[in-house]
């Protein structure tokens, strides 16, 4: 009997052991153990400020600065996360009536937009939400456009540097790389048939940020504070620096596994947000569009947005890895029931994930880029200690399975399950 409770004990031992590297807690809180590794990681990558939140149910489970910056209202520039917020304001369009999702959006510009080798297939909006419009990644002049030469000469590390796209409006850049008599036209900012395949564009989810104001009649700033930033009390989101003096995040650049601080600047339509804003995003994308008593979206039309438009999925995949396996409209598609999006521009990275099923989700916001002066060492540097983050945020709330255990708890879980196992054997020799 003696032997029997001591197998047992040792069983509840082993099971004991390996429960805490399997699977999270579940709860949506961050433990002291995690937070204390992302605070190891942040300092010994050297990376300036990194935000995360944690989201569950209805509510900000969890928030957290490290490094320099720690205040919660540190805003960020949020890169490409601002298209979710695009598609998202498209599609209230869509459900007031003003646009229909399957029409050629050259039917609400001043000007017509076409691809020269399909002239006759219709540009439709949903081929931009969707990024399959067969619309280059970037047209000319692109990102001096964006950034509006705010670091050259001093950083600007060979990126191109075009004056008369500085101070254009959204409409005349659009119409001068868009349209045949346009200065910065060229058949080759179409890659291939409209709607039959997918290709990132910031390019047309810049259409779609003149389609807003084009048929709201309001800047898109005026726009999305009436009805996104307000409606889900997302209090310090915007688009202009000069919103958050004293609370903006100081922007660097990796070179040569150095960080260069940057001034901060604003861009063309560059958004900024808060952890704990997007936060509150996420709670209304998982709650069918809703937030409190405001209702940003119908829950069918945030069904659209989860829907899979195209699949990237693949067979021979490893279950443990998070894997981008679709895109919908304004979002990604991942393994684990997980749907969000990621951003990096000048200065700044950052990445939202949610599980509807599990109403949980985490957003990470960091300022170090490498973009200026692109090295692929210091760009995988950068990326291997935000997704180290992840992976442990996510295992440890219990949205992503435990990818690796830790071998010195996997021997001793099995010098403890030898153990159990003699002490079994000796038992039935015994009886």
């Amino acid at each position: 009997m003696k032997r029997i409770i001591t197998s047992i004990f040792i069983l509840l031992l082993v099971v004991g052991l390996f429960v805490p590297l399997c699977n999270g807690t579940g709860t949506g809180i961050v433990s002291s153990r995690v937070e204390e590794e992302i605070g190891r990681i942040v300092t010994e990558g050297n990376i300036p400020s990194f935000h995360a939140c944690v989201v569950s149910n209805d509510e900000i489970s969890w928030v957290k600065g490290f490094g320099a910056q720690t205040a919660y209202d540190t805003v960020f520039l949020i890169g490409s996360i601002q298209k979710t917020l695009v598609a998202i304001s498209i599609l209230q369009l869509f459900e007031n009536g003003s646009i229909e999702l399957d029409n050629d959006v050259s039917d609400y510009l001043p000007f017509e937009i076409s691809n020269p080798s399909y002239s006759d297939v219709a540009i439709t909006i949903r081929m931009l939400l969707a990024h399959r419009t067969g619309l280059a990644t970037l047209l000319p002049h692109e990102f001096c456009y964006d950034w509006e030469g705010a670091y050259y000469p001093d950083y600007a590390y060979g990126r191109e540097y075009y004056t008369p796209v500085i101070g254009l409006s959204l409409g005349d850049f659009l119409n001068e790389c868009l349209t045949p008599s346009g200065s910065y036209y060229s058949s080759s900012n179409w890659l291939f048939e409209p709607g039959t395949q997918y290709s990132y564009s910031n390019a047309g989810y810049k259409i779609l940020m003149y389609l807003i104001e084009t048929v709201s009649e309001q800047t898109i700033s005026d726009y999305m504070q009436e009805n996104i930033f307000s409606p889900l009390f997302m209090n310090n989101t915007g688009f202009n620096s000069s919103d958050f003096i004293g609370h903006h995040a100081l922007p660097h650049t990796r070179i040569s596994g150095s960080n260069l601080e940057l001034p901060i600047w604003d861009g063309q339509h560059m958004m900024r947000s808060t952890v704990s804003d997007l936060g509150h995003l996420m709670i209304a994308l998982m709650n069918g569009g809703q937030i409190g008593d405001s209702q940003i979206l119908q829950p069918e039309t945030i069904d659209m947005m989860l829907e899979r438009v195209s699949d990237f999925a693949s067979e021979n995949t490893v279950p443990s890895e998070l894997r981008w396996e679709g895109y919908g409209l304004g979002l990604d598609i991942f393994s684990h029931g997980l749907f969000g999006h990621g951003g990096s521009t000048i200065g700044y990275k950052g990445l939202m994930y949610f599980n509807p099923t599990k109403m949980m989700g985490y957003v990470w916001l960091s300022n170090v880029n490498c973009i200026l002066n692109y090295n692929s060492n210091d760009w995988y540097d950068i990326a291997r200690n935000t997704t180290e983050i992840r992976n442990l945020v996510l295992v440890d709330i219990g949205l992503f399975p435990a990818s690796h255990l830790n071998p010195v708890l996997v021997i001793v879980s099995g010098v403890v399950l030898a153990i159990f196992l003699i002490n079994i054997f000796r038992v039935r020799r015994r009886s």
